[in-house]
Order: C-alpha cells, then structure tokens, then sequence
C-alpha cells in the first residue's frame, strides 16, 4: 500500500452518497398549494412558493427559474408547476391552459393541474369525482365531508396535510383512475374535466419520508 497525503491509500474508489432529489414547487395560488406541500414531513423540497401569477406566466417563471439555477437534464432536481384551470368564461382561457401544459413539458418541467380546481384532489381523499364541477361545489363538498367550513384561509390550509392523510392512498388511486381514463381519449387539457396529476408529485414526495 502507498500513501497519499499522509492517508493510507488502497487503491479504492471512494464511495459518495448518492445524490437526492431536490424538488423546486411553484404554484399558481399564493396559499392552499404551497402550504400543502410544505406540509410534507421531507427535507427534499428546495423551493415551494405560491406566485399569484397565471399559468402561462408561472411557466415562464419556471423555465427562468430553471436556468438561474442550473437545473438541466443531467441533474437530479425536479421542477414542477402547480396549476389549475378555474374555467371563468374567458374567450382564450381554455388555450392559454393547454398552452401552459404543453409549453412547461416541451421544457422539461413537471406539471401537477387539476381541472377545474385544485380542491379536486382534495374531494378524492372522500369520493370518485365524475361529472364537471366547478370551484364551489367542491369547496362546498369538503365543508361536508370535513365538517368544518372550507376556505383557502391560511389557518384551515395548514391543517389539510394531516386531516387527509389516512386517505390519501385512496385520493391516488382515484386520480390514477382519472388519468387512465382520459389518457385514453386523446382529449385537449381543457377537456379532460375531472382531471388531476397531483398525485403524481404526492407520489414523489412520498418516496422520501422515512
């Protein structure tokens, strides 16, 4: 054996620990989904934000954020972007959210949507969701099944982590079901009502709690 550096060297590689995921979140809505997912009891989670912004414009955010922190495909980290539809009339809305998917995929860049809300993931903790619904039914839905007056105050968003875990298993076998389906029709994003792929990022988060 020789030496090097004054440390005994045996001709062995060193072994590094292989490198994690990070994952960098950025949500359309400033409160119920960044709240959410920081609520996951994991150190993975580099970035998780809630932006105001509409979903073209979170994509553009996140392509930037993307380059701003070296992030390509060589490394591990995972960027995702966290939207929904919230259909309210307008003329280009429907366009503009098929654009957004389409425009974050073709960069790489994770999409977690829901149409027509984000309380669609929610609901399926409780039930299968099969008819078109709007924001307010399912809000109203989760005031039923909780018990408890459902809004996106910053006290009742800090709870819904652990008032939903014991059915999450469920709420992604449900979504899973509704991917299937719909990935089947060869639909427009806009048209695939309901539709989530929140359990898609619920799933990578998972792989990390101990």
């Amino acid at each position: 054996m020789s030496r090097r550096g004054g440390r005994r060297y045996t001709g062995k590689k060193s072994v590094t620990r292989e490198q994690q995921v990070a994952f960098h979140i950025l949500c359309e809505g400033q409160n119920t989904e960044p709240i959410y997912f920081r609520s996951f009891p994991i150190s993975n989670i580099a970035h998780c934000k809630g932006y105001g912004r509409t979903s073209i414009a979170l994509v553009n955010m996140a392509i930037r954020y993307k380059r701003e922190q070296g992030i390509t495909k060589r490394t591990k980290d995972e960027v995702w972007v966290v939207f929904d539809y919230d259909y309210n009339g307008e003329p280009k809305q429907s366009q503009d959210y098929n654009n957004s998917i389409e425009k974050a995929i073709s960069n790489n860049i994770n999409v977690a949507i829901s149409n027509d809300s984000f309380e669609l993931w929610y609901v399926l903790h409780f039930e299968n969701c099969n008819a078109q619904e709007g924001r307010n039914w399912y809000n109203n839905r989760l005031t039923l099944k909780l018990n408890i007056k459902y809004d996106k105050e910053r006290t009742i968003a800090k709870e819904m982590y652990e008032l939903l875990l014991e059915n999450q298993p469920l709420a992604i076998q449900r979504a899973q079901a509704l991917y299937e389906r719909y990935d089947l029709e060869n639909k427009a994003h806009a048209e695939k009502n309901p539709y989530t792929t929140v359990h898609q990022l619920v799933q990578k988060l998972n792989e990390y709690i101990k």
